[in-house]
């Protein structure tokens, strides 16, 4: 009898050696599945291959037929289930038949490795999720610790979108994440958000932005220490930008900013500053119908970002040119994130 992994990470690691071998015998080959279902669950687990779908590809005869046209082998991927036993078996005899070559090792590999948690092909990336959080969870048990990673930028970089989609990434790769951001939604935070308090000098607004990190740091690094890692849009360098730069004529002295804030804040794992000139980053404002906070201004933006990039230099923030393709900047910034994990 085949022995079983030794643990999750084995299990998991024979996974994706055998997803890889579809992967390799992609350019003479396609895996013949069930439903659209086991298609996305492939794609999910980073498959890259020709798929045919028996179901609704009109059955094992026409499978068989199809692939004999193309002049293809074929991989047999059905469920590990009895139905998909007997599918895999027709679909066998229909391509022996017309002398179409075929593969069902892989089919035989995935079924004994996924097999204890599921049966079908269509939760294959499930399963790879699960044994990710398993292990993940493992190694909290050994204390390890989260990450606290920042990204910041002027308005319209597309702060809060790279945050959800880093969060939606990290998830599918196993980690727990914990998505936050400042000014917060608690108490001090709060009433920032809300403007309740008109007429107050910037200094004063200054303060409740480090009154409200004070607190927010905190739980910042229990959430890390929990194992959690902590994305947030915005943190201290919002707060030197943005007061520093004269809003309205108006600015608070930096050295004084920067004193105050070093007394509350905690240095993050990673900054990551979306860098992007403030006429684009208007006009994605202006398209999106959004209204213009007191912020959005084009001048007073353009002293931000300088302050932004001479922040970046002191404290060694990762720069990012936001004005690229969306999902090359997601890529970007993950591989700086998968550094520091």
């Amino acid at each position: 009898m085949r022995p079983q992994p030794a643990d999750d990470q084995e299990r998991l690691n024979l996974i994706f050696e055998t997803l890889d071998r579809i992967n390799e015998l992609s350019a003479t080959h396609t895996v013949l599945v069930e439903g659209v279902k086991d298609i996305a669950a492939l794609k999910n687990s980073g498959v890259e291959a020709q798929f045919f779908c028996v179901q609704s590809g009109g059955g094992p005869v026409r499978a068989a037929e199809a692939l004999w046209k193309s002049g293809k082998s074929a991989i047999i991927l059905t469920d590990w289930d009895r139905r998909g036993n007997t599918l895999a078996e027709d679909l066998k005899m229909n391509l022996v038949t017309l002398g179409v070559k075929f593969d069902r090792d892989i089919r035989a590999d995935l079924s004994f490795l996924c097999k204890p948690y599921a049966k079908d092909v269509e939760s294959l990336d499930s399963v790879i999720l699960h044994l990710q959080k398993r292990i993940l969870e493992s190694q909290r048990g050994c204390n390890m610790k989260g990450k606290i990673v920042v990204v910041e930028g002027i308005d319209g970089s597309g702060k809060s979108t790279m945050c959800s989609r880093l969060a939606e990434r990290l998830e599918g790769k196993g980690y727990r994440v914990r998505m936050t951001a400042e000014p917060t939604h608690d108490r001090i935070g709060a009433i920032i958000r809300s403007g309740s308090i008109p007429g107050i000098s910037q200094s004063t607004e200054a303060l409740l932005f480090i009154a409200d990190r004070n607190d927010h740091t905190e739980a910042m690094e229990r959430w890390a220490e929990d194992g959690a890692i902590v994305i947030c849009d915005r943190y201290f360098a919002s707060t030197i930008a943005y007061q520093s730069s004269g809003l309205d004529g108006t600015d608070v002295d930096r050295g004084w900013l920067l004193s105050m804030s070093e007394r509350f804040v905690d240095t993050p794992d990673l900054t990551i500053l979306l860098d992007i000139d403030p006429g684009i980053s208007m006009a994605r404002v202006s398209s999106r119908g959004e209204e213009i906070s007191k912020f959005e201004k084009l001048e007073f933006l353009r002293r931000v970002r300088e302050e932004y990039l001479r922040l970046a230099e002191e404290f060694g923030f990762e720069v990012i040119d936001a004005s690229e393709d969306p999902e090359s900047v997601v890529e970007e910034a993950m591989r700086r994130i998968e550094e520091v994990l």
